[in-house]
């Protein structure tokens, strides 16, 4: 039974992980305002 928790407990890092690492780089992405390409003269 311990293989059995710590592989699910495993499982659960990574997929943790792996959201912040998308979370994180949305974030990024992501430009206050209109980010030049609008023609507004920005």
């Amino acid at each position: 039974m311990n293989a059995d928790w710590q592989s699910i407990a495993a499982i659960g890092v990574v997929l943790v992980t792996i959201a912040l690492f998308i979370i994180r780089s949305a974030k990024r992405r992501k430009k206050p305002g209109c980010g030049g390409s609008c023609g507004c003269g920005k």
